[in-house]
């Protein structure tokens, strides 16, 4: 029966993820920023078109696209603006794309830019982006919609 206990933790122990990699491919909605210290939210002018998820309502979103490395930023009464970025599992760089203009990009930029510490929560699907100037706490869409369909499917 030991053996067999041990045999257990063994296999729990191999199956568990130790290190737990970051899916930042993807749509993450803003729950929370500041800027130096002072709480801060965004808010993009012009955009086509927004999808509203219930508790959401007012949110802003950031968009990674790992393909191209690119980021897309709300605006601070502004447009949406594209940023490169690079990342490993504990740091993303934000940083502007060489086709933007200074004037474009300067608060959006002044907001954004940096070297990040990741943390990111694989259960709540939420990641944490903490730089010396800017730290952003974000949910994945795809949890909020798998939220959003765990409750329609609890009534029934």
């Amino acid at each position: 029966m030991r053996n067999f206990q041990l045999l257990l933790m063994f296999l729990t122990f191999l199956s568990c993820d130790l290190d737990s990699k970051i899916e930042l491919d993807g749509t993450w909605i803003i729950t929370e920023m500041t800027y130096n210290g002072e709480n801060v939210y965004p808010k993009t002018l012009n955009q086509k078109v927004r999808i509203v998820y219930s508790g959401y309502e007012n949110s802003e979103s950031i968009i990674f696209k790992i393909s191209d490395s690119t980021i897309t930023l709300p605006g601070f009464e502004s447009d949406q603006i594209k940023m490169k970025f690079t990342s490993d599992q504990q740091k993303l760089e934000i940083y502007l794309n060489d086709s933007n203009s200074e004037s474009e990009s300067k608060l959006t930029s002044k907001i954004f830019s940096g070297i990040y510490d990741l943390t990111y929560s694989n259960g709540e699907n939420k990641l944490k982006l903490n730089s010396d100037k800017t730290y952003i706490n974000m949910i994945s869409q795809k949890e909020i919609i798998s939220q959003a369909v765990d409750k329609v499917f609890d009534g029934i």
